[in-house]
């Protein structure tokens, strides 16, 4: 059977080359070819060619997304010339999301910040480009207490170890019921002094001005948002509890540690041991960057074991975290061997 063509369409085309020497502006709706690479770009009457989303390109990211293959780009390459009109990615990034504007942006996609040189929790540590991902896109918008905005969530990982707390105890503090903001790694994540005690014995940290916080740039950590969570409470001042006491809204911290949830899914060692199981957490959810377990996933920074917030029910000596084989884990809280995850929101 013969095809009937009832319409043809005009597309202008040359070499990509040329295509990108010229960075003329399409006209909305006009459509180019790229002879040689088969690139198809549609204009918007606005926007210069080099700026273009290619749909062949677009498609095929989509395609490796649904696979679970994609392996991200460099936004700071891809988007050069339109990062170059806010003068640095973070202003970028916070533009994008203020104007809900997400296109050409995907998990697993990553950045570099600048971080600077300092000592955090007795590590020296060197100035360097952090690589820094993608993990979620607007994750959270308009939850909590305190509604979210449209926002980017990332995620890296710090170079060194750092303890959950310097002895194994997960309770909170007179600081904060909140076993995680009762943290040593809380602390040293935000540079904040939560030092405190509890009838497990010490918990948290004096980091002060010196945390991993005030290494970012300082244009990113103007851009940085503090989500709040509902998040347990495991505090009491007469004894040592092996499980929450109780649930409320807090801040989780501008710099932070994912969730069992954020992590995997699902709560796995942070479940209470005794019923009622009925505590309202979060909002989490799963984030789309850890839906692989492995090298494009949770081990993006290789086989390394790093923390969670999410301490574990049924002990006062154990919070969570991902082991560098790439399973579920729940250590002393002291172990000494354990990464510091570096998560924070864009907005």
């Amino acid at each position: 059977m013969a095809d009937t063509i009832t319409k043809r369409m005009c597309m202008r085309q040359s070499d990509s080359a040329t295509a990108k020497a010229n960075n003329e502006v399409l006209l909305t709706g006009e459509y180019f070819f790229e002879t040689d690479t088969g690139e198809i770009k549609v204009g918007d009457g606005v926007t210069k060619y080099n700026s273009l989303l290619g749909l062949q390109s677009e498609a095929k990211i989509a395609q490796k997304i649904a696979q679970g293959i994609y392996d991200g780009v460099n936004l700071q390459e891809k988007f050069a010339t339109e990062i170059a009109q806010y003068g640095n990615v973070a202003d970028w990034l916070h533009a994008r999301a203020a104007t809900n504007n997400f296109a050409g942006i995907y998990p697993g996609d990553y950045f570099y910040d600048s971080m600077s040189a300092g000592t955090v929790a007795g590590n020296t540590i060197a100035a360097k480009n952090k690589k820094i991902y993608i993990a979620g896109i607007d994750l959270y918008y308009g939850t909590g207490d305190t509604e979210m905005p449209h926002h980017f969530t990332c995620f890296s990982l710090a170079d060194e170890n750092v303890t959950w707390n310097d002895t194994n105890n997960n309770n909170g503090s007179a600081y904060s019921p909140h076993p995680w903001i009762a943290s040593k790694l809380y602390a040293v994540l935000n540079g904040v002094n939560n030092a405190s005690s509890n009838p497990v014995g010490a918990c948290g940290y004096n980091a002060a001005g010196a945390g991993y916080y005030q290494l970012f740039s300082s244009k990113l950590r103007s851009r940085m948002v503090e989500q709040r969570v509902h998040m347990g409470m495991r505090y009491s001042t007469t004894a040592a509890l092996n499980d929450d006491n109780g649930q409320a809204w807090v801040g989780r911290g501008l710099i932070f540690a994912p969730s069992e949830i954020e992590a995997y899914g699902g709560m796995i060692h942070s479940v209470k041991s005794t019923f009622p199981q009925c505590e309202n957490y979060g909002p989490w959810c799963h984030w789309p960057l850890f839906k692989s377990a492995g090298y494009r996933g949770r081990l993006l920074f290789g086989r390394v074991s790093w923390w969670l917030c999410s301490v574990s029910g049924g002990t006062s000596a154990f919070a969570g975290g991902v082991d560098g084989l790439g399973v579920s884990t729940t250590a002393d809280t002291a172990a000494a061997w354990v990464r510091a995850p570096l998560c924070f929101h864009i907005a």
